[in-house]
């Protein structure tokens, strides 16, 4: 009653982190609560956060929540089916939560995740230094 998940770093430089995540369930149904998928102090070179410049994603059998993480995780992404989401030109998406409590990581929840459920999420990221 799991998931089998991936995370290849796709490309990892030095301002720059393309990240896929994939995830297969076992044929159960079974959830991810708040699991780290990007983990900012294992990028190269280690950054204080990162800001999200596309999320190209297909979730079949469920809803993927992705949040930063935070004292209470903040939900930033509620992905179902197949599409992409562009955030350059508004800047980029960025946590704004009070960086004394926040790691800078990203998290990813699976909801109402079926038995043959899965997905395969690309996030094409910018790195962010203090």
């Amino acid at each position: 009653m799991a998931i089998d998940a991936q995370i290849l770093t796709v490309y990892d430089g030095g301002l720059a982190a393309t990240v896929q995540v994939i995830g297969k369930s076992d044929g159960q149904a079974g959830q991810e609560v708040n699991v780290v998928k990007v983990d900012v102090s294992e990028l190269t070179p280690p950054c204080d956060s990162v800001a999200i410049e596309e999320i190209a994603y297909d979730v079949d059998g469920g809803l993927v929540t992705l949040s930063w993480d935070d004292v209470t995780p903040r939900p930033f992404a509620y992905l179902k089916g197949n599409d992409s989401m562009d955030y350059r030109r508004v800047g980029r998406l960025t946590n704004l939560a009070d960086p004394a409590s926040r790691s800078g990581d990203v998290l990813l929840s699976t909801v109402d995740f079926e038995g043959n459920g899965a997905y395969t999420i690309l996030l094409k990221m910018r790195k962010k230094f203090v």
